[in-house]
């Protein structure tokens, strides 16, 4: 099948809904929304406290990184939606932008126009905030509901009052500029259920006639002459399909899938191409290059008492499914990931390095193991790592997954291990407060094993886990290294090809990533209307 189109966007994940829905606002604009995934949305995309239960689905890409040398040579699992809203589907609906230093660094290493300043009106673009709609942060009128979670446990209560005894101010609105302290995130939420990119911007686009989605396509090439994209092959249930853009194609497949599909067409490191039998189109040493992610390490307390969802019976799980599908409500109507804050590892540093999180379960691994007893568990995630990797082609078949290497705890200095051994010892902190000794905490195994800083590197390099948010194998700036142009998103070198995702940011912001991919997708939008 050949169709043409004027703009051919290549992954419905967060920036693909918010990209669908704004250029095909443009009646005379034919887009074009290819997703890999099903069409159907899965309970556990709607259900906030079943998020995980996607993970290692045929709604997840089940990426693994290469064995990490660091981390006794563990291939670490990388979940990635792989339904429409990506992985704004699949994640536990935290809504952070990160520091304004976040993007004030993004400027000075030569993206100009990214500036904190620049980039504040397209957070408050997409953004629908009631409680906050008064605050010069905020926006009000977005498709994107961000609320606070309608009814906390109070074990997650109990977890915050705990943080704040530890010394952690209490912070109303993570958002404002300010991210240091502790409280509950905000989250995007309608009426018990996630409204996420796929709800908030996809949905309302649908009937648009100048909008086709094309559900179970899987990209497997860029289509180039003479240095322009002018559309892409795709596999169709089993069939090639081509389609062709007159205008641009944009890659929206995330940090993943858009540096392999430009890989796959030929744009990358030359000779690292032709080793994998793949001609060279366009020679750009930076694709794949400069991937950063957040690493979290979690230590998990037992309790005497009944705490949380920890330790829940299969009558209890069935009655929470039972109320969430009556009523909305419920245990199952939260996503129990929003009591958390942002933490220094040490007094010294300017901002946070690290983000917190009370979980009121000790289920491990993100709950593939689920916890017989009640307990919490404790994260903490690294927000500004020094360890910098690589994703490259393992092959040219297109179905074949690339070689991630984030190379974790690998900087020359060691300050990443360092910082993940002092936030060990803060939740060991807060888990020693007044606050909850009534509750009888115990630590549990590994981490308790781990008494000197040797032994705690040890755990740490052993249990840590990628909580999801890799970024920067496209990233955007104007050295050699660099793969997309600030000002446009175009791909260097190249006409009517943009990357507009997480693969852009230059470096990882210090919070959870889906705010800025919107606001990407926000100004990639405008940057394509122009």
């Amino acid at each position: 099948m050949k169709s043409n189109f004027d703009v051919i966007i290549v992954g419905a994940g967060v920036a693909g809904c918010v990209l669908a829905n704004r250029l095909s606002a443009d009646a005379r604009r034919k887009v074009l929304l290819l997703e890999a995934g099903p069409a159907e949305m899965p309970v556990g995309a709607k259900m906030p406290g079943a998020w995980i239960s996607l993970i290692d689905t045929e709604y997840d890409w089940k990426y693994h990184t290469v064995p990490q040398a660091r981390c006794f040579g563990r291939r670490i699992a990388w979940p990635r939606g792989r339904l429409l809203g990506g992985s704004g589907s699949t994640n536990a609906m935290v809504y952070m932008r990160g520091s304004p230093s976040d993007y004030d660094r993004w400027q000075s290493k030569g993206c100009e126009g990214w500036g904190f300043g620049d980039v504040l009106p397209w957070f408050r673009k997409s953004e629908n905030n009631p409680r906050l709609a008064n605050s010069p942060m905020h926006g009000a009128e977005g498709e994107l509901l961000v609320v606070d979670v309608p009814n906390h446990d109070p074990a997650e209560k109990l977890w915050v009052e705990a943080a704040k005894e530890y010394g952690l101010p209490f912070n109303e609105d993570f958002n404002s500029g300010d991210q240091y302290g502790c409280g509950f995130f905000q989250v995007f939420m309608k009426d018990g259920e996630r409204c996420g990119p796929a709800t908030a911007f996809l949905d309302p686009a649908l009937s648009r006639p100048n909008l086709t989605v094309v559900t179970s396509a899987t990209v497997t090439k860029i289509l180039i002459e003479k240095g322009r994209a002018h559309g892409v092959e795709y596999l169709h249930f089993g069939r090639v399909e081509a389609a062709f853009a007159g205008g641009d194609v944009v890659l929206a497949g995330g940090t993943v899938n858009s540096p392999h599909l430009l890989l796959l067409s030929g744009v990358g490191p030359a000779d690292e191409l032709k080793a994998r039998g793949v001609v060279p189109v366009h020679d750009l040493p930076g694709v794949g290059r400069s991937l950063q992610d957040h690493l979290n390490v979690v230590v998990s307390f037992s309790t005497r008492e009944k705490f949380g969802i920890g330790g829940i019976s299969e009558t209890e799980w069935a009655e929470a499914a039972e109320e969430w599908g009556d009523r909305r409500t419920g245990a199952l109507a939260n996503p129990w990931s929003t009591s958390g804050g942002q933490a220094k590892s040490r007094p010294d540093l300017a901002e946070p390095d690290l983000q917190i999180y009370g979980i009121a379960t000790p289920h491990r691994d993100h709950a593939r193991y689920m916890s017989i007893v009640p307990g919490i568990s404790m994260f903490t995630v690294l927000q500004r790592p020094k360890s910098v990797g690589t994703l490259t082609l393992r092959s040219a078949d297109p179905l074949m997954h690339p070689a991630i290497d984030p190379k974790y705890l690998s900087d020359p200095e060691g300050e990443d291990l360092s910082t993940l051994v002092d936030a060990v010892g803060l939740s060991r902190s807060i888990a020693a407060t007044r606050t909850l000794a009534g509750l009888g905490l115990a630590e549990m195994s590994p981490s308790v094993e781990a008494l000197s800083r040797a032994e705690i590197a040890t755990f740490v390099r052993a249990q840590c886990q990628s909580i999801y948010h890799p970024t920067s194998t496209c990233r955007m700036g104007v050295d050699h290294e660099a793969v997309v142009d600030p000002a446009t998103l175009n791909v260097h070198g190249l006409e009517g090809l943009r990357v507009c995702d997480a693969s852009v940011f230059p470096d990882v912001v210090a919070s959870n990533i889906m705010a800025t991919v919107m606001m990407i997708a926000e100004r990639g939008a405008e940057f394509l209307g122009n």
